[in-house]
């Protein structure tokens, strides 16, 4: 029985982080399409070189206490208040510190009005402070369905509000109030949707005692953040912002597929194997088929995205976003890794191996630096080029690491992915070459390769003898039980 109720549980988390995600990025497609058309490009590039020090403020604001709350099994009141207020002072200083580096920041990328537009963005990481807790207390309970309402309602007043903005005429500052706006509106409907309420007591003992596994989890967190949007800031040094623009949305295309598999997975994944406890049977089992039903989905949507990336683009952003294409096609490649690569974050958390953790990650970011530094040289196109190339390497690098702690081979790694990576290839790959029989209309080049593609994956899947496709039936139909 406490199987079955463990299993529905985690079936409806998992839907309801799809829609989650899903919605975040169907939201922001709609809000970008109106606002691209209203905000100049090299405005985008503005607010995307800032986009790191609000990442940065947010992993420091957090301290990787967040990660340490959810796996721990029973969780004080006075626990809880102490990290709410540690993570609320913590802010402020934050806060203070980026307002007087302002100037610095305007002086390095020769933009004026970056002081201003700094110090108001970086409102937002204050007001998330707020919501820490509430979103803990939320993940914990596996209550997704309150998060994605939340999240949504947050994404779609802000970004009315960006393009009202817009169209009055507000242009850069639209984009930075969406910022700030979702932050306040997030946090504030947490407050509204979780009962919880910090109590008037604070104890460092709690915060120390969870600091040795929360701080080598901020370390790696920060580490990693640092080096994944250092690239905006290089090409915004040493070429335009509009080429940050360029960069940035073909980032956020790339990621569209691959954070919606990722984040919608792995927000499941964590709290599913802390539940198993130490049953290490049960726990890589588990972990083997998250990975294939990963590899199941992530390999054929990243394929689609490098043969659909034109169609999409030339549809979807006015013509002077037109380099955006081959970004986004070289992005795509390695993205296809990502998903997988995000999952050993969730398996490590579990095993309690955030050290391990931290030396994957080190060596993921001593490999990106290295392929930055040589490819820097050969424009915007070398440098995702050599990002692409990092993401395809340091999974099976990290996965053999990771795995050894659940004694998970590479010989079982690669018969759970490789079918779906070749499938894949086979299935959807051709159609990149549509438009070389003579195929020119837009619209029966993006129709095509996705209905085309994805039924000739599956149904060589089915063919092939793969369980896969049941199995996620199966899964899906036990969440409505």
């Amino acid at each position: 029985m406490a199987e079955t109720s463990l299993k529905r549980k985690t079936a409806l988390a998992l839907f309801w982080s799809f829609i989650d995600k899903g919605g975040q990025q169907v939201i922001q497609l709609v809000f970008v399409f109106i606002l691209s058309r209203l905000v100049l490009k090299d405005e985008f590039g503005a607010v995307a070189v800032l986009s790191i020090f609000t990442i940065i403020a947010n992993i420091l604001q957090e301290s990787g206490f967040s990660a340490a709350l959810i796996r721990k099994k029973e969780v004080s009141q006075h626990e809880y208040s102490s990290v709410f207020y540690f993570n609320i002072s913590i802010s402020f200083a934050i806060y203070i510190l980026f307002f007087l580096c302002a100037p610095l920041i305007s002086w390095f990328f020769e933009k004026p009005i970056l002081t201003n537009l700094s110090r108001f963005i970086f409102l937002a990481f204050i007001f998330n402070a707020f919501g820490i807790i509430q979103n803990v207390n939320l993940i914990k309970a596996m209550n997704f369905k309150a998060n994605t309402r939340i999240t949504l309602i947050a994404g779609c007043i802000s970004g009315l509000i960006a393009v009202g903005m817009a169209y009055k005429g507000f242009g850069i500052w639209s984009l930075a109030a969406q910022q700030v706006m979702q932050s306040f509106l997030r946090s504030l409907l947490l407050w509204i949707f979780v009962k919880w309420r910090p109590l008037a007591q604070f104890t460092f003992l709690h915060i120390k005692e969870m600091s040795g596994f929360s701080m080598r989890l901020l370390l790696t967190n920060l580490m990693n953040q640092i080096c994944a949007n250092i690239i905006p800031i290089l090409i915004g040094k040493k070429y335009s912002l509009e080429q940050v623009a360029s960069y940035g949305q073909g980032s956020k295309f790339n990621n569209i597929s691959q954070s919606i598999i990722s984040d919608g997975i792995k927000s499941v994944a964590f709290p599913l194997l802390s539940n198993i406890g130490h049953d290490e049977e049960r726990g890589k089992k588990v972990f083997r088929k998250i990975v294939r039903i990963t590899s199941f989905i992530s390999f054929p949507a990243a394929l689609l995205l490098l043969v659909l990336a034109k169609p999409i683009i030339d549809i979807y952003l006015p013509p002077q976003w037109a380099d955006v294409v081959p970004i986004l096609q070289i992005l795509s490649i390695g993205g296809a890794f990502y998903p997988l690569y995000s999952l050993i974050s969730s398996l490590l958390q579990y095993k309690g191996r955030s050290g391990l953790l931290f030396r994957i990650d080190l060596i993921r970011n001593i490999l990106q630096i290295i392929a930055i530094l040589i490819t820097v040289r050969f424009g915007v196109l070398g440098l995702v080029t050599g990002v692409s190339c990092v993401n395809g390497i340091i999974f099976f690098v990290g996965i053999y690491i990771a795995g050894k702690t659940i004694s998970y081979s590479i010989k079982e790694v690669l018969m759970d992915i490789y079918p779906y990576l070749f499938i894949a290839i086979f299935s959807i790959l051709p159609f990149l070459f549509l438009n070389k029989v003579g195929i020119e209309n837009i619209y029966i080049l993006l129709i095509l390769p996705l209905i085309g593609g994805s039924f000739l994956y599956l149904l060589l899947v089915k063919l092939l003898g793969s369980v896969i496709i049941q199995e996620t039936i199966d899964f899906i139909k036990h969440s409505f039980k």
